[in-house]
């Protein structure tokens, strides 16, 4: 019979505490001895395991983030050096600058060192794995010498099970999301700026943690601990203007040409917007008027008599590159809204349960299913809201049922989380979060298949 598989996801280790012994601000994970003694209680079994970590395993913008600050184009992220360094703080070998998180990797090779194995798949918040030296240290942190079991880096998706049916298929879940999707499936992670440097891809939702999440975190610790992003920035314009105008330009930005390819203008040879009127880049207003969601643009045109958040603002907006607002001006896209790139929820609510209707993630499973009869469970992480598959099965085009898990997240996140809705006052009061500890547990069936349970380990599941 195939091993037992357990699905983790979305733990964001980042920088840990600083030297004084306070927690970095913008770290997310505080929980390395709890997910030690989870891996440490599973590891026990006599019988080899695979644990699966499905993504966003390490937090690499909010770990020493004013790297990201020094990338020459917003498409573009670190360098692979700039990586290294990053990776060796969080594994804890920089006690000067940060504790990282070591616990969790001496427990992950005792893990190994039983018999077992480990599959990290690649999220959209630590594609840093991809660099050849970054992995190393990783591998090396974690794998022990002769060890029985496999240590596995997958670019997109994992698939479990060799059975006809029952086979399951894990991803994290990003390339679904328009603000973090790099949008080929993790095939080309890579890019070279105009000195010749090679450098990791940057998809909107890492710009936006790069240059603006990680300031505004500093005030509103709570601002990265709700998904989606889109939402969270919709209500904070309605009730709590703490957006800055860098951080309204590159809002701006992303709706009017996250329907234009390159999204973010990734094209090397593009041109920044000031080449349209002999130098002179357009005025505030003309980018403004194409925004669809009145919300945004309402709050912009507020602020633009002030010259400062003017000046701030159009040197936000003058990033997008001339081809681009050429296409945005000539109709090329649709008009889009914060409320379409976050799910079609709209209101003064940051969570709801909406009208039942498939999400982009629900689609995307479904269509998986129906590509693959083997397939009849998915897996994913990204959103950090765990999902019971049972509660809400697929009824397939061939008649099969399927079914769409969530691992959830190992950070904080609303307790009602998909069942209920908060208010701005209440997304920022400690007592409306908890931490569930949630995973998926595959337990291998005698024919191939495999039956999945959600559980969590703040209950005492395993």
């Amino acid at each position: 019979m195939d091993k037992a598989v357990y699905v983790v996801s979305d733990l964001h280790l980042g920088p840990g505490r600083l030297p004084n012994g306070s927690w970095d601000p913008l770290e997310d994970f505080v929980y390395g001895e709890d997910f030690a003694r989870f891996v440490d209680t599973i590891g026990r079994s006599r019988d080899p395991l695979e644990l699966v970590i499905a993504g966003d395993f390490l937090e690499y913008p909010q770990t020493l983030p004013a790297i990201g600050l020094t990338s020459p184009a917003d498409h573009l992220g670190t360098t692979e050096d700039e990586s290294l360094l990053r990776t060796e703080v969080i594994l804890g070998r920089r006690p000067e600058i940060a504790s990282g998180h070591p616990e969790v990797f001496a427990a992950l090779r005792r893990f190994m060192i039983e018999g077992h194995s480990i599959t990290i798949i690649v999220g959209n918040h630590d594609i840093d794995l991809f660099w050849k030296r970054v992995w190393t240290l990783i591998f090396d942190a974690i794998y022990p010498p002769g060890a029985w079991g496999e240590l596995r880096r997958v670019a997109y998706s994992h698939t479990i099970g060799n059975a006809e049916h029952g086979r399951v298929h894990i991803e994290h879940g990003h390339e679904h999301d328009p603000a973090n999707r790099f949008g080929d499936r993790m095939e080309r992670p890579f890019a070279v700026d105009h000195q010749g440097v090679q450098r990791l891809k940057r998809c909107w939702g890492t710009l936006f943690v790069d240059k603006v999440y990680n300031e505004l975190e500093q005030g509103r610790w709570f601002i990265d601990n709700v998904k989606p992003i889109p939402r969270v920035v919709k209500l904070g314009l309605r009730n709590d203007f703490l957006f800055t105008a860098t951080a309204l330009g590159l809002i701006t930005r992303f709706l009017l040409t996250s329907g234009l390819p390159p999204m973010l203008g990734g094209a090397e040879d593009a041109e920044p917007i000031g080449d349209i009127l002999g130098g002179a880049a357009p005025e505030a207003e003309q980018v403004i008027d194409q925004v669809a969601d009145d919300d945004l643009r309402k709050a912009i045109e507020a602020q633009l008599s002030d010259p400062a958040f003017r000046a701030e603002i159009e040197s936000s907006l003058a990033g997008m590159s001339s081809a681009e607002w050429g296409m945005v001006q000539a109709g090329a896209a649709s008009a889009v809204t914060l409320d379409d790139v976050s799910g079609g929820v709209s209101g003064d609510l940051v969570l709801g349960g909406g009208d039942g209707a498939e999400d982009a993630y629900q689609q995307a499973a479904r269509a998986v299913m129906e590509a693959d009869p083997q397939i009849e469970t998915v897996i994913m992480g990204h959103t950090h809201g765990p999902i019971d598959g049972y509660l809400r099965p697929f009824d397939l085009q061939s008649g099969r049922k399927g079914l769409y898990f969530n691992t959830g997240t190992w950070t904080r996140h609303l307790k009602h989380e998909g069942q209920q809705s908060y208010t701005w006052q209440e997304i920022g009061e400690e007592m409306s979060y908890t931490s569930s500890f949630t995973f998926v547990k595959l337990e291998p069936q005698r024919d191939g298949s495999y039956q999945p349970r959600l559980g969590s380990w703040a209950l005492g599941d395993t």
